[in-house]
């Protein structure tokens, strides 16, 4: 296909499926989309979607399967909006089925270690591109933090909110952590985890966790992740060296810095940028097809932040299940 001209493949159009179908549908050089989902309700949403869509490019056709054996071979970019489980079983489908080598998918992306190490090694054996949707890192606010640091200085991060799900969105704070330390591997050195599964309205056999979790890097950078078991209050997020300091509130918007040489006064920092899912998919989407990069961790960057919630979690999973699982029942 030529450069202004290209096919996308959405997998999965829950309710991030149908952002991600809405920021893909209104780029003007996207021409083909197809949409897959085994459920005949997500594709009617879709068809109803399409048609109430104000900025829907009027040249993109689009298809609705329900299995991946009946899309077109040959894409430039397959996005993954499923659940976590089976998630890397589809990645490998759609690329040796499909033919497909570049890839956005959503986190979890899988509900144990040993699954993505096994697609990590898919990926480069095969030299994927694969960018793991853990947007947080491309906020202009954070952007403009890790400008600030010097590399050289550990970090105090610390993320606190209400129960909002040690996996599900913790995922999204430790790689934000790992974003800023820069470590590839963050050590777990507590887990004080509630005795309490939180079930997920994803489905029946999918659950959370809430608690505390600490962690540490070899380059002296600490972790501390806690969200409550009893509200669902929005997080906060601070992150502090000796020569800088910054808390960041991402559902008011807001943000206050201190730089220690200058004096311990804080100063507000602008907090720019549209954050919704469908208007950075869009970034995302544009960048991955126009220049074959984007401000997303690819699926090895994301892998330190996975690897410490998976093992830090699946004990705990194990022990309120009564039953050694060998995964963590997450998405």
């Amino acid at each position: 296909m030529k450069n202004d001209s290209f096919r996308v493949l959405i997998v999965g159009c829950g309710n991030l499926g149908s952002r991600h179908l809405q920021a893909v549908a209104s780029l003007p050089f996207v021409r083909e989309i197809e949409v897959v989902d085994p459920r005949a309700e997500a594709l009617a949403r879709v068809r109803d979607l399409l048609l109430e869509m104000p900025q829907r490019q009027s040249g993109v056709s689009f298809r609705c399967v329900a299995a991946l054996e009946d899309v077109t071979p040959g894409g430039d970019l397959c996005i993954i909006a499923t659940q976590a489980r089976g998630r890397s079983e589809i990645v490998f489908r759609v690329s040796e089925l499909l033919h497909y080598r570049s890839f956005l998918i959503e986190k979890v992306v899988t509900q144990s270690v040993r699954d993505y190490e096994r697609l990590l090694d898919f990926v480069k054996r095969d030299r994927l591109s694969v960018w793991v949707n853990c947007k947080s890192r491309a906020y202009p606010i954070h952007q403009y933090v890790k400008s600030k640091l010097r590399p050289e200085e550990p970090i105090l991060f610390n993320s606190m909110a209400g129960n909002h799900g040690l996996a599900n969105n913790g995922v999204h704070a430790v790689d934000l952590f790992s974003f800023y330390d820069a470590s590839k591997e963050i050590e777990c050195l507590t887990s004080l985890v509630d005795p309490i599964l939180h079930p997920s309205k994803r489905g029946k056999d999918i659950f959370d966790l809430s608690g505390t979790l600490i962690g540490k890097t070899a380059k002296g950078g600490t972790l501390s992740l806690s969200y409550a078991t009893d509200h669902v209050g929005p997080d906060h997020i601070s992150i502090v060296t000796k020569s800088y300091r910054c808390i960041i509130d991402h559902f008011c918007r807001w943000a206050v810095e201190s730089n220690g040489e200058k004096g311990n006064s804080w100063h507000p920092v602008s907090f720019d940028g549209n954050l919704m899912v469908s208007n950075m998919t869009k970034t995302f989407t544009t960048d991955i097809l126009k220049n074959g990069r984007c401000q997303l961790p690819t699926l090895e960057e994301c892998w330190p932040a996975h690897r410490f919630i998976l093992e830090a979690l699946q004990p705990h999973f194990n022990q309120l299940l009564g039953r050694d699982l060998g995964y963590c029942p997450v998405t």
